[in-house]
């Protein structure tokens, strides 16, 4: 399974400058602390807030599961397989796109508990006075259609619970 397993002998040589990066990273403390999850955020923050201006909000969401498509479906296999839960563990622990987003993912049977990495990223981006987008307007324009979007293609019907950690469940 993808970034389960790191073989040392294989790839120690590129196991340094992440290191270094990893540790530059978190030792420039100017403005703000930063973490290793910065640039994505932003990134993230960056086309949420655009999405949301433009009122487009819902096509990102549909738009980011149609391009995952290719990876939503060999989840979908998954699920087949091995049951509902490991549509969840495809869509979170199993993607370094999402270890690498969220410091802390929280695995229990059926959910799959998040803390939010959008909200301290916005409130430190909201002072330049270009972002107009509100936390809930993340919540409730961007993780939650797109991880429902995701649910859909996976073929799990999920429920989201927003907040400083988010809980992403199996509907049962």
């Amino acid at each position: 399974m993808p970034g389960i397993e790191f073989d040392f002998d294989e790839q120690s040589a590129a196991l340094a400058p992440a290191i270094r990066m990893l540790f530059q990273t978190y030792t420039d403390v100017i403005p703000y602390p930063h973490k290793f999850n910065d640039a994505l955020l932003k990134a993230h923050l960056n086309g949420i807030n655009f999405a949301v201006n433009h009122n487009l909000w819902k096509e990102k969401a549909e738009y980011e599961a149609y391009i995952l498509s290719p990876i939503l479906e060999m989840i979908s296999e998954w699920v087949k397989e091995k049951g509902s839960d490991f549509g969840l563990h495809g869509m979170f622990e199993a993607t370094s796109c999402n270890y690498q987003l969220f410091e802390k993912i929280e695995v229990r049977d059926g959910e799959r508990l998040l803390k939010c990495p959008y909200k301290e990223m916005l409130e430190r981006v909201s002072v330049l006075g270009t972002f107009t987008i509100t936390w809930e307007d993340v919540h409730h324009k961007w993780c939650i259609p797109m991880w429902t979007a995701f649910a859909k293609k996976i073929g799990i019907d999920i429920e989201v619970i927003p907040g400083e950690t988010c809980t992403v469940r199996l509907k049962k």
